[in-house]
């Protein structure tokens, strides 16, 4: 069982993993690191994407959604994950790409269910980044320019994790969730 603590820390975990993870993709030599061409890049690389996805489970539990979104959220982590070993350890594009894209759809629908429940930027910024998401998950099928679609989502996503580690904290405070001690 996760705290309600502990969730607000590692949405601020999560903030910061994502983040580092986005200025990967402006390296070329660490964006395209796989287990054969650059061994040590492409563990750090994997370490980071698993990282950044697990750590991201309790925050999932912990941030009221409903049960089919939370169910969406640890579909969206797990799969995430298995694309991005998919990148590194080599398999096709074709591959890897399509189930990213789709998972990417679960991801906005947890992401969009979770922020609609709450005001201001919180919401605001999650439901920018669900239908970002979205609107990349199709669009990357059909343009290969696709990817500055999805550019602002990927750099609000650490800025939402803040936001929801703020409102994770804020709960603390507060009379305790079931499922979720504090």
């Amino acid at each position: 069982m996760f705290t309600t603590n502990g969730a607000r820390k590692a949405a601020y975990g999560a903030a910061i993993l994502f983040a580092l993870h986005l200025l990967t993709y402006f390296i070329p030599s660490i964006r395209d690191a796989t287990l054969t061409n650059a061994l040590p890049v492409a563990i750090a690389l994997g370490v980071l994407a698993v990282a950044q996805h697990l750590i991201v489970f309790p925050v999932v539990a912990a941030l009221p959604a409903p049960r089919w979104a939370q169910i969406a959220g640890y579909g969206w982590l797990v799969v995430d994950m298995l694309t991005d070993l998919l990148q590194l350890g080599g398999a096709p594009k074709s591959v890897y790409l399509v189930m990213r894209l789709a998972i990417n759809l679960v991801a906005a629908l947890w992401i969009a269910a979770a922020s609609a429940q709450e005001r201001g930027a919180l919401r605001g910024i999650g439901l920018f980044v669900a239908i970002d998401f979205a609107l990349y998950s199709f669009a990357a099928a059909f343009f290969a320019w696709a990817f500055v679609i999805t550019l602002p989502s990927l750099v609000l996503l650490p800025v939402w994790f803040v936001l929801v580690g703020n409102r994770l904290g804020a709960e603390a405070g507060s009379a305790p969730r079931p499922g979720v001690a504090t």
